[in-house]
């Protein structure tokens, strides 16, 4: 990989974790896993668009965010599968044992 595209991969892996956390915290808020929960809840009526403001777009933005940076990592051959572990490898960081003897 050149040294352009690892800039690249590092950079949208980083950003996939804000958008990813952006997320978990949104979904936390409302104790949803999807937008279409949200939505299921607003047409039930336990959540009103108004107390919901922007986070209804912010959420849906950001999966719209996390797809495109799936879609450009997998052109850099990253698949999201591994994501992790090849930012380790991209910023060659040393491998970590965990396991205790």
């Amino acid at each position: 990989m050149t040294a352009k595209n690892k800039s690249k991969a590092i950079i949208l892996i980083e950003r996939l974790r804000l958008a990813e956390s952006e997320m978990f915290r949104l979904s936390s808020k409302y104790g949803v896993k999807t937008i279409d929960e949200l939505d299921s809840l607003i047409k039930k009526g336990k959540l009103s668009e108004k107390k919901l403001g922007d986070d209804i777009f912010l959420f849906d933005s950001l999966i719209e965010e996390k797809e495109r940076i799936e879609k450009d990592l997998a052109k850099l051959s990253i698949s999201r599968k591994n994501t992790w572990e090849n930012l380790q490898t991209l910023l060659e960081l040393p491998k970590l044992n965990i396991r205790t003897s």
